[in-house]
């Protein structure tokens, strides 16, 4: 039977057929084939990646296995190592290091370098064991490379289990990937394959028994076969019929009358196969066997012939792991164990995964300590790039080690770290508590408590982070390093439950603690929140002198200390105080560092603090692509905690932009995930909700959404120093609402403010604009205006000139100010206060041209028109992000949108459109 001929998937292979017609002409993509054992997914996928390799697409393929989890990067990295026709492209990776940022930044950059000279397609057979960080980069990868023309192709079989492949293939079809689900083969299909695998028209003797396959076609190629071997299918006149009365009746039955029809030599062979995993090489059989490889040349023979073996150049394969399942459950119990400790004993001396010699000597039922330090070691070298992995096998050695073993302790407590370091909290924190009840000793229990405090806090649920954290530090025999991290996890958790004096004091204790015990990062991070709680008190100075202490520690020691990253809250310090030159240098080389030191985590937070900085100087088209990426990034990474304010942040620019419904839908993605007990800042998630209800439901429902901001004030006047102009919107929705306490609240908080930060020109301009709407003085918001033209707050400038145009008793003076407000509001795109300056001046907007007619780039934001431009001069990604001195993910984001709203998908029809003087239609 031709090993790629497919039946009864017609239909799929048409539309495989169509997606590589379709990235061979630039479009990218991902489908998944879905279906259950031996349905038929890795036999569509074969015949799939010949399809594509016909159309001229250069393609690699590889399956993953279930110990590639133990092996960060396997899946993908040997899928590209071995792309036909061969290429050196990818040759680096063999010797890429850990630092997982830089490998995945030179990959994004090596694919979209080698498909600009032939379209790609990465085909992985089952796909639900492919490696934590091979799954990451896809995640990463698919998006990034969407408008470049490779297509990813996966094969996957639903688990119970959530492995991190399972995870990537179903955020995948969550994402709008194409999935292909594969069902059992239809009854004309069945009689075809049947009559094709024994050369001969089937009678209904022969399609009646099929039927029990329920249209598997792996059961029933297996079947015709073993009713071929045992001679119980007899062909008459081109016609096969069932004789006889041993007729299989189950999958295994099937696969054990195959059996005993080989040579008892054979079987022997197969059986210690079957122990190796469904696929081996055969040098690594005759070791398990003690003779030479040519001796199996026979029994290697007769197995292929029977197709129980597959020969797949230097090794074999089970022809599906079911069948490898089925022989194997017909070794006894005592052939097992020989063979498993045989295993472990040729795994050594191969030099095999840890993880893979582990396993056979826990299934020898011998050697378990050695097994579990094995596990432990595996655990502990795969953590950095797969912690998820890392965990798994921590807890497989905790099941197979005694409650009693003394060595428990510790290994529970690197478990409770890499499970919560897995975002597992739950598991995590069930395991901790019992170890917690069950006693440990003062250090251990300690260094437990920081585990847990250190997850919870990334998770985002700070109360749970400031208690673990807190008992922790009640113990008197802690070591000072370990305090010291303590500290800084409580101080940072504290401030987001609204104590600012408790994170300065606990900020105070990190650092003092970090540096006696030269633990610098606990230092850094304490002074960090430090400078956080600071500047949420008003004291700017104090702020800025906490983030810049911070900075020179860690740029002084380097190490540790250099990925907490302390040029985030630098940057925000610096914008605080008007700074936004200082700010924006220092938040572009915190990024740079951060992309060299590979610290992941802190990728969102530079989107996140340099789209606030964009946002205040009125480029919102940028902020939004800022913000959209760093969103793509957080949950890319599970940092969710990191998505919410993020989310956060495109709520309210989108009721800048009129775009209303997309705020709501922001603010229910934020709220699903603080469902979950993600707490944040209220600056971000309440302000975003209450400017929602202002926009959606009016005045009186922003304010019962914003009293807990209104009632803070003025102890914690955050909001005002991240968005001065905000005070004024405050103290708007509370008159209008009918509560001038609360909007006098707001005027005072303002001016305090402005008093103890005389030289900030933003405060002082926000004291005036509030102050200037609560009593209707004209002279007091002609100096907001005047302050935030000053410091190039441009939406806070637009606003004070058409509170302005209200106070004044000139209509003459009233026009002028508000064509000034909607100059500005224009220009920022800003599509609500354009829209309503529009409808007060009684002019109408410009004439939208019918998009058949309209220029291309005319129809893109000047951000995306630049990103276009150089799509169409043949930059890649990577080298438009270094051009525009921006991040390749803002770059993503920013092509994917000119994508939304020319109604293309590939760079190839941008180029065209751009090349033809971007005056046709994107349908064109």
């Amino acid at each position: 039977m031709d090993p790629l001929t497919t039946f009864g998937r017609d239909r799929q292979l048409a539309i495989l057929r169509k997606t590589f017609a379709d990235t061979a002409r630039g479009v990218g993509g991902c489908v998944v084939l879905t279906g259950s054992a031996g349905i038929g997914k890795s036999h569509l996928l074969r015949a799939a990646v010949e399809e594509a390799r016909r159309a001229g697409l250069a393609v690699a393929t590889r399956a993953a296995f279930e110990l590639d989890r133990a092996a960060p990067f396997i899946t993908l990295a040997s899928a590209l190592q071995q792309i036909v026709p061969a290429t050196s492209a990818f040759e680096w990776i063999a010797e890429a290091g850990e630092n997982q940022f830089q490998t995945l930044d030179r990959l994004s950059g090596a694919l979209e370098d080698f498909v600009a000279g032939q379209p790609l397609v990465v085909a992985i057979d089952d796909a639900q064991w492919t490696d934590e960080f091979s799954a990451l980069a896809v995640r990463e990868l698919v998006t990034a490379l969407a408008s470049s023309p490779v297509r990813w192709l996966f094969a996957r079989r639903p688990l119970q289990e959530g492995t991190p492949g399972q995870q990537l293939v179903e955020r995948l079809i969550r994402d709008g990937s194409q999935e292909l689900v594969l069902g059992r083969l239809d009854e004309e299909a069945v009689a075809e394959l049947c009559s094709t695998a024994v050369e001969a028209r089937v009678d209904n003797t022969v399609l009646a028994l099929a039927a029990g396959c329920d249209g598997n076609p792996l059961q029933l190629e297996q079947l015709m076969r073993a009713l071929l071997r045992t001679r119980q299918l007899l062909v008459r006149d081109g016609v096969a019929t069932v004789v006889g009365d041993q007729l299989p009746s189950s999958f295994i039955t099937i696969v054990d009358q195959t059996m005993s029809g080989l040579p008892a030599q054979t079987r022997r062979m197969l059986g210690a196969g079957s122990v190796l995993g469904s696929r081996f090489a055969v040098d690594t059989l005759a070791r398990l066997l003690n003779t030479r490889p040519a001796e199996l040349l026979p029994s290697i023979q007769e197995a292929t012939a029977a197709k129980v073996l597959v020969d797949e150049g230097d090794d074999l394969a089970f022809a599906h792991d079911l069948v490898r399942q089925a022989i194997y459950g017909t070794l006894g119990g005592a052939a097992k164990a020989l063979y498993h400790r045989e295993a472990a004993a040729v795994g050594r001396e191969e030099d095999r995964s840890p993880v893979e010699v582990a396993e056979h000597l826990l299934r020898s039922g011998r050697s378990t300590s050695e097994a579990v330090t094995m596990l432990h070691d595996a655990a502990l070298e795969v953590a950095p790039a797969a912690p998820s992995t890392a965990a798994d096998l921590m807890v497989r050695a905790l099941d197979v080690l005694g409650d009693d073993d003394p060595g428990r302790p510790e290994l529970v407590a690197d478990t409770v770290r890499l499970l919560a370091l897995a975002g597992r909290l739950e598991r995590a924190q069930r395991l901790g508590e019992a170890a917690l009840r069950a006693g440990l000793v003062p250090a251990t229990e300690a260094a437990l408590l920081l585990g847990l405090a250190e997850a919870f806090k990334h998770a985002g649920r700070n109360r749970a982070a400031v208690a673990y954290a807190s008992d922790g530090l009640s113990y008197p025999d802690v070591p000072e390093a370990v305090r010291a991290r303590l500290w800084a996890v409580r101080a940072h958790a504290v401030f987001y439950t609204g104590d600012l004096s408790g994170t300065d004091r606990s900020g105070s204790s990190a650092y003092a603690s970090g540096m006696a015990a030269e633990e610098y990062g606990a230092a850094v991070f304490g002074l960090a929140a430090r400078s956080l709680a600071a500047q949420a008190e008003g004291r700017l100075d104090d702020a800025l002198a906490h983030a810049s202490e911070a900075t020179e520690i860690a740029d002084g020691v380097r190490g540790e200390a250099a990925h907490w990253h302390p040029r985030i809250w630098l940057g925000d310090a610096l914008a605080a105080l008007d700074r936004f030159d200082e700010a924006s240098a220092t938040f572009r080389r915190g990024r740079e560092e951060s992309e060299r030191l590979g610290t992941a985590w802190s990728t969102p937070l530079w989107h996140y603090y340099h789209a606030a900085l964009l946002t205040a100087e009125g480029r919102l088209d940028e902020a939004v692509a800022e913000t959209d990426a760093g969103v793509e990034i957080a949950e890319n990474l599970t940092a969710y905690a990191l998505a919410v304010p993020l989310l956060a942040g495109l709520a309210r620019l989108a009721v800048l932009r009129d775009e209303t419904a997309q705020a709501r839908g922001y603010i229910d993605r934020m709220r699903r995930w603080m469902a979950d007990g993600i707490t944040t800042a209220p600056e971000d998630a309440t302000w975003a909700e209450g400017m929602v209800q202002e926009a959606s439901a009016g005045p009186g429902a922003a304010l019962q959404t914003l009293v807990t901001i209104y009632d803070a004030m003025p102890d914690r006047s955050l909001l005002i120093i991240q968005d001065p102009g905000a005070a004024a919107t405050l103290v708007r929705i509370a008159l209008q609402a009918g509560d001038p306490e609360r909007a006098e609240i707001v005027v005072t908080a303002a001016r305090s403010l402005a008093g103890r930060n005389p030289a900030v020109r933003g405060l002082t301009a926000a004291a005036a604009h509030a102050e200037g709407i609560f009593g209707r003085d004209l002279g007091l918001l002609r100096e907001a205006a005047d302050g935030y033209r000053d410091t190039r707050r441009a939406l806070a400038h637009a606003a004070a000139l058409e509170d302005a145009a209200d106070a004044t008793a000139d209509p003459a003076e009233a026009r002028e100010l508000a064509e000034d407000a909607l100059t500005i509001a224009t220009e920022c795109g800003a599509e609500r206060a354009r829209r309503r300056l529009e409808q007060r001046l009684g002019t109408q907007p410009p004439q939208q041209q019918h998009p058949a007619a309209a220029s291309v780039l005319a129809r893109l934001s000047p951000a995306e028109q630049r990103v276009a431009v150089l799509v169409a001069t043949g930059r890649s990604n990577r080298e438009i992000a270094g051009d525009l001195f921006l991040s390749r993910h803002t770059v993503d984001s920013h092509l994917r949108k000119v994508f939304t709203k020319l109604g293309i998908n590939s760079r190839t029809t941008l180029a065209r459109l751009v090349g033809e003087g971007g005056t046709n239609s994107a349908s064109a």
